[in-house]
């Protein structure tokens, strides 16, 4: 009787993270940057997920930051980003090679005001995502050439990057 719970519980954990769909996800986070409502729901959903993977787990700080810009009262847009970071921190440190993740932190570092202090990792960030495309192959770097593009379109236009970082950069736009 306790294995057969075990199992079914087992499943049901599986079954809860193999039951998002991650370009679902990638619009759906896109649409909570300009939607309270999108926002709380894709959080909720993303809470729900039992033993995440980095990169839901990414997602979900992401979020729970982005919670930060719809919220009006001050002392919460700061609990806010102080959960979302601290979860998002988790997310790069169990997978610090994953694109996607590392830029989710550069992206909400580079809009979050630098005087609040969630911007320490801004620079390692930078040089992480560089140095991913510049040594490896699209393949291994787990995201489908449309992310790809859109990460490495961001990094140019983020005026983050030098003429050297650049150039490696471009070279990865298809």
């Amino acid at each position: 009787m306790k294995i057969s719970v075990y199992i079914l519980l087992c499943f049901f954990t599986i079954t809860a993270s193999a039951s998002i769909d991650i370009n679902q996800l990638r619009k759906d986070y896109v649409a909570s940057v300009k939607s309270s409502a999108k926002t709380d729901e894709l959080c909720e959903k993303l809470e729900a997920v039992k033993n995440p993977d980095a990169l839901i787990m990414a997602y979900l700080g992401s979020v729970q930051a982005v919670k930060a810009k719809h919220a009006w009262n001050p002392v919460n847009k700061m609990a806010f980003l102080k959960k979302g970071f601290a979860i998002l921190n988790k997310a790069v440190e169990k997978d610090p090679n994953h694109i996607e993740i590392r830029f989710l932190r550069y992206s909400l570092q580079y809009y979050v005001p630098a005087f609040l202090g969630y911007s320490n990792n801004l620079e390692a960030d930078k040089d992480k995502i560089v140095q991913l495309v510049k040594n490896s192959e699209r393949t291994q770097l787990k995201v489908p050439a449309n992310v790809l593009n859109n990460i490495v379109k961001f990094m140019l236009e983020s005026k983050k990057c030098n003429a050297q970082e650049q150039a490696i950069l471009k070279k990865a736009i298809t």
